[in-house]
């Protein structure tokens, strides 16, 4: 059964303006930029690149102008710290913002332990997701509305923060624009089944060039985002539906977590199990040593203190790359200019030409997953062609459907919050989640001390 989405999304000859919201990044974003360059499908785009830290904006415009000579393109690119400058005219912008930084990152993880909540990334559910959908929302909101309003007509807003399902939920209702969030959740997935099954090395890097000389892995996912589970697979020539993955197993199990969840629900749950391991009662618990037993770490190694000072010299690096590059063109033959192994470029290329491709995005359910409420913001795999979105129907096995029934709801109830804050929801949203305590006076006063801490972010104004 292919279920189309509604939409008078029509495509178009004329070339793209596309623009992104969180361009200072100096490792992300300008690599995104080559992708969109290197795609001939947005041949003549402009490219607008949007982020309040000038500074490192300015690095990032000149790294990409040096790129842009090297490929020989004729893309406009050009830097913009006022977003409704950025946005103006945009037939397309990409959402990639860290309202907080690491910094507070850290605390949505870590305050919770205080309570016995111990998260793994805490960047999606639980508290610490909670919490960061909450301090992003405004300036999403921002994004939407701005684009709204200064945008060309229908123009395409890709979410790519997170918490991934709740942030596009809370403006996918915004007239005017199309909005779909996007996670790399299934290509991470691929790439550590390719991994289990020994077709590549153990520490082989996640880039574009892992899948030359090995068979076609191709996955097809759904769930929550980070939350997903396999409905077909391919390797080679095969293809395996639900019921035939158990061929497979245990070889393509990749630790005690997978597993477990196979012989519990008798699915294959996807991403890299730091992330689905903080959806499931069961498995993050002090019974469990907050997740030690299946081989997961209780937080995230990138803001552990207990992992030593993070130092990022990418800075330092990029400085470098391009003090040599203005005294010599030539130094930058040597600069990593290939396509990354992020698709974004392509979603952009559908949806700009009408062409047909693959891809999972996150997006209302609207009868997608059997057994789900239509109005839940889900992650699945989806067909754009003719600049609309089809997807296919997909059952699972009761029991998981109810979890992630259960995970839409409270997601959907945070994105209400996020709309617009009301206690109440968060409450409701966090009871449904499966790190919370049964007591609810716990939950209240967690939540009443997180949104505190940084209340001037989440209700700014107030």
């Amino acid at each position: 059964m292919i279920l189309p989405m509604s939409s008078s999304n029509k495509a178009t000859s004329a070339a793209p303006v596309l623009t992104i919201v969180g361009a200072g990044s100096l490792n992300w974003g300008r690599h995104i930029v080559v992708d969109m360059m290197l795609n001939t499908d947005l041949a003549g785009a402009e490219i607008r690149l949007v982020d309040l830290n000038e500074h490192r904006l300015a690095m990032v415009l000149e790294w990409c102008e040096f790129a842009r000579r090297r490929l020989g393109c004729e893309h406009k690119i050009s830097a913009h710290s006022d977003l409704r400058e950025g946005l103006r005219g945009a037939t397309a912008c990409l959402t990639a913002i860290a309202v907080g930084g690491d910094r507070l990152w850290r605390y949505d993880s870590t305050h919770p332990q205080l309570d016995g909540i111990f998260q793994a990334v805490g960047d999606t559910t639980g508290p610490g997701g909670a919490v960061r959908a909450l301090r992003h929302a405004p300036v999403m909101r921002g994004i939407a509305h701005t684009l709204a309003e200064v945008g060309a007509p229908n123009a395409l807003l890709l979410q790519l923060t997170n918490p991934l399902n709740a942030l596009t939920a809370c403006v996918d209702h915004i007239p005017g624009i199309r909005v779909y969030g996007f996670c790399h959740g299934y290509h991470d997935t691929e790439h550590l089944i390719a991994r289990a099954l020994g077709l590549i090395p153990l520490h082989a890097p996640h880039n574009s060039e892992w899948r030359k000389n090995i068979p076609t892995i191709r996955v097809e996912l759904a769930g929550n985002n980070h939350f997903v589970f396999i409905d077909k697979l391919q390797i080679g020539d095969r293809t395996y539906m639900q019921k035939d993955i158990h061929e497979l197993t245990p070889q393509i199990f990749d630790g005690p977590f997978r597993e477990a969840v196979w012989s519990r629900y008798g699915v294959y749950v996807g991403n890299n199990a730091r992330h689905p391991i903080e959806f499931l009662p069961g498995f993050n618990d002090r019974m469990n040593d907050f997740g030690r037993r299946w081989g997961v770490s209780p937080i995230a190694g990138e803001i552990d203190p207990l992992h030593g000072e993070r130092h990022d010299d990418s800075e330092v690096l990029l400085q470098a790359a391009l003090d040599e590059a203005r005294r010599d063109f030539k130094s930058t033959e040597s600069w990593n200019l290939r396509h990354s192994h992020e698709p974004i470029a392509e979603i952009l290329g559908a949806f700009h030409t009408g062409k047909r491709f693959d891809v999972h995005l996150n997006l209302r359910n609207q009868g997608a997953i059997q057994g789900v409420a239509d109005d839940q913001h889900l992650e699945m795999y989806c067909r754009i062609e003719n600049a609309e979105v089809i997807r296919p129907s997909v059952r699972f096995p009761d029991a998981i459907t109810a979890e992630i029934a259960r995970v839409g709801q409270s997601q959907l109830l945070l994105a209400r919050c996020c709309d617009r804050y009301d206690e109440e929801l968060l409450f409701e949203s966090m009871k449904l989640d499966a790190l919370m305590p049964k007591d609810e006076t716990v939950i209240r006063r967690l939540m009443r001390e997180m949104v505190d801490f940084q209340r001037d972010l989440i209700l700014p104004g107030n």
